[in-house]
């Protein structure tokens, strides 16, 4: 009898020492939006759009100024969130399925990967292995049938699938067979006139409220503000008269980023009312820079960056970013030093007290805990980008970039250019200093030659009929 209650004992002693470890790891909520600018939003600078919860979540966590994403469309990036490593290194490089390249271009893509691999450990996995509830909210976009959230360690899935974008942002979002209609959410309920954006939230905050009681993890990848461009009436009419501001003026885009903001001010609400917000991460960003390739004035500006989405220069790489966990980062605090998708696979896991082999998938990622509670990362960190595709029309062709420091390298395949430049002194990129500085290029080609080669990168196919006579960088 006596050995049966200390086995009680004992087993009641490891049950209330797990259920607090459980207790002490914070909630993840995970909010990536689609083709969200740089410049996007009110603490970012921008003095066209308002974005009053996005600026207070800035307001009380850490804003960044030199984010990136792994890429500069969004399928590659979404890989690598999910995996901590570089798209290169996952032959992942385009968003799904691309475009493919032009009949008279100089080179043919090559034969890259079309769905993220279940061998690859994702984020979610990792975070279910260490007890959270696990859900997927919004745009996947990174293959569909056995390649779904739910077969990559998500619990939940609602709204994602093959699609990249919906066919409309009002319900049902789409015809029954029409492409692009967003999977699984209008047989969850609506009416006519129903917002995606407000929609998804409704399940989040359903999410939420029903895993309160244990972490969760939701990944929240909201569809907004992705193309076509269809926002609110009534948010449309309370901007039509407002004036733009370097360059941002598209009303219908304003509407649909204040929904987002929205949808964020909801969300912190919803954590406030259940005392989650003091154990709760929240982390806001952008999957690649906004979309300046559209619309009528054009859907927005990444201005003082130049070019947007797509394009290996600052507008297409950048992308903004909020980190908020109670306790760790300070309010109002900004964080200038250069950081990039891979680096939220094991400064999560670090954040909720994996071990350090539980991120030993994530080859290239980095830890941003040091950072958020207020030390500095090592000076002069490396960050490389590859796109060996082509993209709106073929007006982007193949590139590959290398960052070190200020100085960025841009290599251009179609033309064998090499453009160079210092970004501490010409953050808009309008001075190329590739020959004012051979040497400082070479050095940075030459680490580029090195990372492609150890990450393994699929190279552009050159066509056998253009090769001769092909410029040399």
């Amino acid at each position: 009898m006596k050995r049966t209650i200390r086995w009680l004992a004992l087993g009641w002693l490891i049950a209330s020492q797990q259920a607090d470890v459980l207790a002490k790891m914070p909630n993840i909520v995970f909010l990536l939006i689609d083709d969200m600018g740089w410049a996007d939003g009110g603490c970012f600078g921008s003095r066209f759009y308002q974005t009053p919860h996005i600026d207070a979540l800035a307001a009380s966590g850490m804003r960044f100024t030199r984010a990136y994403a792994a890429c500069a469309v969004c399928s590659p990036t979404r890989a690598a969130l999910m995996t901590g490593k570089y798209p290169a290194r996952l032959h992942l490089t385009d968003w799904i399925a691309g475009e493919g390249a032009p009949k008279n271009s100089r080179f043919k893509i090559p034969d890259w990967q079309q769905q993220l691999p279940l061998a690859e450990t994702t984020l979610a996995t990792a975070l279910k292995n260490r007890g959270y509830a696990t859900a997927h909210l919004g745009k996947w976009h990174l293959g569909g049938g056995d390649y779904l959230p739910q077969h990559q360690g998500f619990d939940t899935n609602i709204a994602g699938g093959e699609t990249g974008h919906p066919a409309s942002y009002f319900w049902p979002y789409g015809g029954t067979n029409q492409p692009n209609r967003v999977p699984g959410l209008a047989a969850r309920g609506g009416h006519a006139g129903d917002y995606l954006t407000d929609q998804l939230t409704d399940e989040a905050l359903q999410f939420i409220e029903a895993n309160q009681d244990k972490p969760f993890y939701l990944n929240f990848c909201h569809y907004a503000v992705h193309a076509p461009l269809m926002g609110k009436p009534e948010l449309i009419d309370a901007v039509a008269d407002r004036p733009g501001a370097d360059g941002q003026s598209n009303v219908v885009y304003a509407a649909m980023l204040k929904s987002v903001d929205d949808s964020v001010g909801r969300i912190v609400k919803k954590l406030a009312e259940l005392h989650l917000t003091e154990n709760t991460l929240v982390i806001f960003t952008s999957d690649n820079g906004g979309a300046v390739h559209f619309g009528q004035p054009a859907a927005t500006s990444n201005y003082p960056l130049r070019n947007g989405k797509g394009s290996a220069y600052e507008g297409g790489l950048r992308v903004p970013l909020l980190v908020n966990l109670p306790g760790v980062t300070r309010a109002g605090t900004v964080c200038e030093l250069p950081v990039i998708t891979m680096d939220f696979f094991p400064t999560l896991l670090e954040l909720v007290g994996a071990e350090k082999f539980a991120s030993r998938t994530a080859l290239d990622g980095v830890s941003l805990v040091p950072l958020l509670r207020g030390d500095r990362l090592p000076p002069h960190r490396e960050l490389f980008w590859h796109y060996p595709h082509y993209w709106n029309g073929g007006k982007i062709s193949p590139y590959s970039v290398a960052c070190v420091g200020d100085w960025k390298l841009i290599r251009f395949y179609e033309t064998g250019r090499e453009e160079l430049y210092d970004l501490a002194s010409d953050l808009s990129e309008k001075n190329d200093l590739a020959a004012a500085q051979p040497g400082q290029r070479l050095e940075l080609s030459a680490r580029l030659d090195a990372w492609l080669k150890e990450v393994g990168a699929q190279m552009p196919v050159p066509r056998p009929s253009r090769t001769a006579g092909a410029a040399s960088p």
